[in-house]
């Protein structure tokens, strides 16, 4: 450990940035020569390899048909072939939607079209697939000088890293060493009446999951960069493939490796200048052949005022557990680096390597002198793919005044060797939790010792600041951190990690990381704050022990743990019932809010915008506030509608809903879940429900059809006449009406009768279609009738009219 340290040491007197970093040429083995040799000539992009004509030449990449008429250049042949053209002329690009309600109404709302399509003048098409080999016998060869096409292909390289962050130079060398089977194409188009945009079909999926966060399977983009709003994805596609199957792999299976462990030594010693770090990764290879293995770091740090550049962690040296260098490939505004590993890994096969990095990637926010965090909370060491669980142990050397809050559990803090104004502090978590984060700075920690309703003993912690600093009842958090876990435990199941904490955090914001949440003050006793806190605990449930597999899931995470919130707000706020109903409310409001744009106020209403497994792409520079609206409120008012329809009508008994979500936490503890796989579990339990059985229900496939996978706002009307008949029976003839609901929508209402002040029945009426017709049979005349009076059911409006007949 000391000599780690010493390096650790050494490495914070470099001075030199190197973007792209390498091992000594003496060091270098024959494949690391050609392998460098090879990345130096697609990161060079020169075009060497001649000109040929094309004349009304179509190629066609999956769901993307392009047609040229000009001169391609071609590259030099890269490892045997050519693997980059540019084209100058005149050009078509087309684009079908697919034929998906969701994606066709996605580029309708923000390009006004049917199709993609536009003219272009120039192109620049780099590949690892049978793209050339397709082209030239369509070609014919030419004599024009590439002065004008080698300067998009310089531009196009350093263009699109500072873009989108991706290195397409490594990406195509992960392509080639590592044998992927099926070959990347990425061409970019300028020129025409859409302007600069770019075609990407990624088969194995990585540049749309590190770079776009698109992870539901997809494959192929079409994006384009805007000033002032970043990548404005168009259209994100599953391949012609998989649509003709109708079979989806989510992107996860295409990992190339997973890292199991980690274990680091963190420099925190000038966090107002720097984080330095040597990480230790134990990494399982995935692939077939992992020769190459990619990194994700600073991938979310925006280009704007330079920041991805700017503050961006830096490689400085990389190698094997047992010492031997590793080459390393970086560049300016990458979101990642690429790791040589030192030979290739069959799938199963493990190797550790250690990489050093350093950069300026702490904050320190306005008005709090002397706390510092990530700028990106988990995007201060290498990850691969998306959320992959992993173990952790680390090293943190921090000035004697600071002290460390982490996750997991603290193993203790110590003086570091030879300096007495340094301290060591060790913590660990040796359950696999998705992310890792951290802070650093003056601290106050405080702790009570709790005991959770299941016997499970440990000390709940709050990370507070100095009082001179900033005024924070920690006391009342303390209380609400204990209170919302222990609620939680009762209604999910066990907590089952061995510690829990919050940290103090300056955004307006809160994070919950398992064992430990980020927060901003909030030791208000107010609705919002106890729906905040218990929003935040949640996600010890929901996001860490049971994590989401794609974007599209994202719901499971921050719905699940908005209705949470929701449901120990109405048992703690003094107000209970009418503080949750005035919450619903808010959410509800929120659907029939209109779209913000970034030049003012949109036409339409949020709810319309898409469904929620759209996740973040329901936010477009025209669509500002979906987001949030839908994956949070919507997210948490369609599991509070799953809650009635396991809830027994006649006595209001819920306890069937919290069994089936306690058996869908203990079926997917550390593993990552999708709206599938909880519609499985849920309708497993559904049936046995009194409202299933009631309607012959057989699974709950209709519901999510209607409210996960459409975008629907249904407003229901009650009209209704109490007849008295002549044999002395009393009717309820109503007819219920159901507008602005996809066609056959059902679904099962709550009505309240009111006999008198102590007596009151309860039941469901169903609507279906346009208006139901029904006629129920009652005790006697009632005082009053209200369809759905607790808001259970989403609407954009419910009434009840009674009607004279």
């Amino acid at each position: 450990m000391r000599n780690r340290m010493f390096f650790l040491k050494a490495m914070a007197a470099a001075a030199v940035a190197l973007w792209a970093v390498a091992v000594p040429t003496a060091a270098r083995t024959p494949a690391e020569e050609d392998a460098n040799a090879m990345y130096a000539a697609l990161k060079a992009f020169t075009l060497s390899g001649g000109a040929m004509r094309a004349e009304n030449v179509t190629l066609k990449r999956d769901r993307a048909e392009m047609n040229f008429t000009g001169v391609f250049y071609l590259e030099a042949p890269v490892a045997g072939r050519v693997r980059g053209v540019v084209f100058l002329g005149r050009g078509q690009f087309r684009a079908e939607v697919p034929n998906l309600q969701t994606e066709q109404e996605y580029v309708r709302r923000l390009l006004k079209a049917e199709v993609i399509e536009s003219d272009f003048k120039t192109a620049v098409l780099r590949f690892n697939d049978d793209t050339f080999e397709t082209l030239q016998p369509q070609l014919s060869p030419a004599n024009e000088a590439a002065t004008e096409a080698q300067r998009l292909a310089s531009e196009f390289h350093a263009r699109m890293l500072r873009d989108t962050g991706a290195n397409l130079a490594s990406r195509l060398m992960v392509s080639i060493l590592n044998q992927e089977t099926a070959g990347l194409f990425v061409a970019e188009f300028d020129g025409g009446r859409r302007g600069r945009f770019t075609f990407l079909f990624d088969p194995q999926a990585r540049i749309p999951v590190t770079h776009f966060n698109i992870n539901g399977g997809e494959k192929g983009l079409i994006y384009q960069y805007e000033k002032g709003w970043g990548t404005q994805v168009w259209m994100a596609f599953y391949s012609v493939q998989d649509y003709q199957r109708g079979v989806v792999e989510y992107s996860d299976l295409h990992d190339a490796a997973h890292i199991r462990h980690y274990e680091m030594e963190v420099d925190l010693r000038q966090p107002n200048k720097r984080l330095a770090a040597q990480v230790r990764m134990d990494v399982e290879a995935k692939a077939p052949a992992l020769r190459v293995l990619p990194l994700a770091m600073n991938e979310s740090l925006p280009d704007i005022e330079n920041l991805r550049r700017n503050r961006a962690l830096l490689v400085r040296a990389a190698q094997t557990s047992d010492g031997q260098p590793l080459t390393v490939w970086q560049e300016e505004w990458e979101g990642g680096f690429t790791v040589l590993l030192p030979k290739s890994y069959r799938a199963g096969e493990t190797v550790s390597i250690s990489v050093q990095y350093d950069g300026d990637f702490l904050f320190e926010a306005d008005g709090l002198r002397g706390c510092y965090y990530p700028i990106v909370t988990n995007e201060w060491y290498p990850r691969h793919g998306f959320l992959q669980s992993s173990t952790y142990k680390l090293r943190f050397l921090h000035r004697k005044s600071d002290i460390v809050a982490a996750q997991g559990v603290l193993e203790g803090t110590q003086p570091a060797d030879g300096n007495a104004n340094e301290r060591v502090t060790n913590w660990r978590i040796d359950v696999p939790v998705k992310m890792f984060t951290f802070g650093v700075g003056r601290f106050e920690p405080h702790a009570e010792d709790v005991q959770l309703q299941d016997g499970k003993k440990f000390k709940v912690e709050f990370y507070s600041v100095p009082g001179h600093t900033l005024a924070i009842k920690e006391d009342f958090i303390l209380a609400e951190l204990y209170n919302s876990l222990n609620f939680f435990t009762v209604l999910f199941g066990e907590y089952r990690y061995p510690a829990f904490r919050a940290v103090f955090h300056p955004r307006g914001f809160g994070q919950g990381f398992a064992t430990a949440l980020l927060i901003p003050n909030t030791d208000r006793a107010s609705q919002y704050t106890f729906q905040f806190i218990a929003h935040e605990t949640a996600h010890q449930w929901w996001g860490n022990l049971v994590g989401w597999r794609s974007y599209r899931d994202q719901w499971i995470s921050e719905g699940f743990a908005d209705y949470s919130g929701l449901l120990y707000t109405a048992l703690r706020d003094r107000r209970k019932a009418a503080a949750a109903r005035e919450m619903l409310e808010e959410m509800r409001s929120s659907l029939r809010d209109p779209p913000f744009t970034l030049t003012g106020v949109g036409k339409g209403r949020l709810s319309d915008v898409g469904p929620i497994i759209m996740g973040h792409r329901l936010s477009t520079r025209e669509t500002l506030g979906a987001y949030q609206a839908l994956i949070y409120n919507k997210g948490a008012l369609v599991l509070r509608m799953l809650h009635f329809l396991f809830t027994n009508p006649a006595n209001g008994d819920g306890q069937a809903f919290f069994d089936m979500m306690r058996d869908f936490v203990t079926r997917h503890q550390g593993q990552l879940a999708t709206s599938d796989t909880f519609r499985a579990v849920a309708n497993e339990h559904f049936v046995k429900t009194p409202i299933a059985k009631k309607y012959n229900l057989q699974n709950l496939n209709w519901f999510f059809a209607q409210w996960v996978y459409q975008d629907y706002l249904p407003s229901y009307r009650l009209a209704y006449a109490v007849e008295d008949r002549p044999d002395g029976s009393v009717v309820l003839d109503c007819t219920i009406y159901q507008d602005n609901a996809g066609e056959n929508w059902f679904m099962p209402l709550p009505l309240v009768i009111y006999f008198s002040k102590d007596q009151v029945g309860r039941g469901t009426v169903h609507a279906y279609g346009r208006e139901t017709r029904l006629q129920i049979p009652l005790p006697r005349r009632p005082e009053k009738v209200e369809l759905d009076p607790e808001l259970w059911i989403l609407s954009e409006k419910t009434e009840t009219r009674p009607i004279r007949k």
